[in-house]
């Protein structure tokens, strides 16, 4: 068996109008495709938006335990949009699909695996002729992919089956958010946090809040509306953005401060669902790392968040969604546990999984943690390696303990690299993080 891998890591379905993303993080969205070699197995073939060095793959086909000539990259020629995003009309190039048909049938690909089955992906299954293949392609093929990925999706679905949520609701018109916003939050004392339907790792998200000093994690910004005058200013600046030039509708919920983010990653089959794993995510303000496990799993309301997601899942599972499921939630300062989103389709998650499960062991998830770090500036990827050695600092298979570079900085001026440290315990954790970060400081700078 033998997967064709598309990083396609924002999609128009995902964020709405690419148009609207800045240039520079199309690129970094781009070079964070590289996260998907972690996926790799043996004969597969893997889509990326731009080019990644050859010593990279390399390194992570090592780690991985596979031949590096066993798997197959290709790049589409740039879009209008550019080469940071997998775009439809790079998907549909005439030559990028001849190739891309030679080699799933070199390599007798017979799965697909996207970041985002999105409309353009299922169309690609269907033209590769793999559609009868692929488990709840029927559901995908109809845009299940969209439904699933729509934060009032999400509303409706947990509502349905008992989850614990954030108060809020779902909103279609600016006076209807207005009301709602002022009346039962604002007036009240409570923050809240406005999130655009679709969107992805807080990008999408804006706090307003009667008071100044709210630290708007999971968020771009946090607004100070003290009056409903402020209020009603901010939203009919806002409006259009947070609706999508009106396309969509918006997602309001008490925003609970100080609280932190977790989430737990789940793979819906046809028997039913089984469990990857579970995090916290580090927010910087939006999402900028993880730690695996989530520290919280001591709590006392973490197994009763564990059982909201697998009921959550139940109603997905009827639907006829086949694949991952990314659940996010927040543990508050009072040590409850709230859910506040899906995302079915792979996770910004899963690849450390997939390092964990193929790299450090079955029991990576009861022995060991692993931190990862996001928007990393490095030396050219080679120096970085040699430099990691050097200083004991590598991920070394014997202790199962180190770091290792799981996304090669591409960025003209830095800023776009990612690594994972793998650690015994949290305060050994913190001290490769500090020791990288000492090593790093001097070596990272870029022309």
């Amino acid at each position: 068996m033998t997967t064709l891998i598309i990083s396609n890591q924002r999609t128009e379905e995902m964020v709405g109008d690419l148009e609207l993303l800045d240039p520079e993080y199309r690129l970094y969205v781009g070079n964070q495709a590289q996260r998907m070699a972690w996926c790799l197995q043996e004969g597969d073939v893997l889509v990326l938006p731009m080019p990644v060095h050859e010593e990279f793959l390399r390194y992570v086909t090592a780690a991985l335990g596979i031949p590096r000539d066993s798997v197959q990259v290709l790049v589409p020629p740039p879009g209008r949009f550019g080469e940071g995003v997998l775009s439809q009309d790079r998907l549909t190039d005439e030559g990028f699909l001849t190739a891309l048909g030679d080699a799933v049938q070199t390599h007798d690909v017979d799965r697909v695996l996207p970041f985002h089955f999105d409309s353009s992906v299922a169309e690609l299954t269907r033209t590769l002729g793999l559609d009868k293949t692929i488990p709840g392609f029927g559901f995908l093929d109809q845009s299940g992919g969209r439904l699933l990925n729509s934060k009032a999706t999400f509303r409706a679905l947990a509502g349905g089956a008992g989850a614990p949520v954030p108060p809020g609701g779902v909103f279609s018109t600016r006076e209807e958010a207005e009301d709602y916003l002022w009346e039962r939050l604002l007036s009240q004392g409570h923050p809240a946090i406005l999130k655009q339907d679709f969107h992805v790792a807080g990008f999408g998200n804006e706090i307003v809040s009667p008071v100044p000093g709210v630290d708007p994690l999971g968020a771009q910004r946090a607004v100070v509306t003290a009056s409903r005058d402020d209020l009603a200013a901010y939203l009919t600046e806002r409006w259009s953005w947070l609706t999508d030039g009106g396309r969509n509708r918006v997602v309001i919920e008490k925003y609970v401060p100080d609280s932190a983010p977790i989430y737990a990653e789940v793979r819906i089959e046809e028997h039913g669902t089984e469990f990857t794993g579970h995090g916290e995510m580090r927010m910087k303000p939006v999402l900028n790392g993880l730690i695996v496990p989530a520290p919280s799993a001591e709590l006392p309301a973490f197994p009763g968040f564990l059982d909201a997601v697998r009921r959550l899942c139940h109603p997905i599972h009827a639907m006829g969604y086949r694949g991952i499921v990314s659940i996010d939630a927040i543990v508050t300062p009072a040590r409850s546990i709230l859910i506040n989103e899906f995302n079915c389709r792979t996770g910004g998650s899963t690849h450390i999984h997939r390092i964990g499960e193929r790299v450090v062991g079955d029991d990576y998830f009861e022995e060991r943690i692993l931190v990862e770090l996001r928007r990393c500036t490095f030396p050219p990827f080679t120096t970085t390696v040699q430099a990691l050695a050097d200083q004991g600092l590598a991920y070394d298979p014997a202790s199962r303990t180190g770091v290792l570079i799981t996304v090669d900085d591409a960025g003209a001026s830095g800023g776009f690299g990612e690594y994972c440290v793998v650690a015994r315990d949290a305060g050994h954790a913190r001290e490769l993080e500090q020791a990288v970060e000492d090593l790093l400081a001097p070596l990272g700078t870029k022309g």
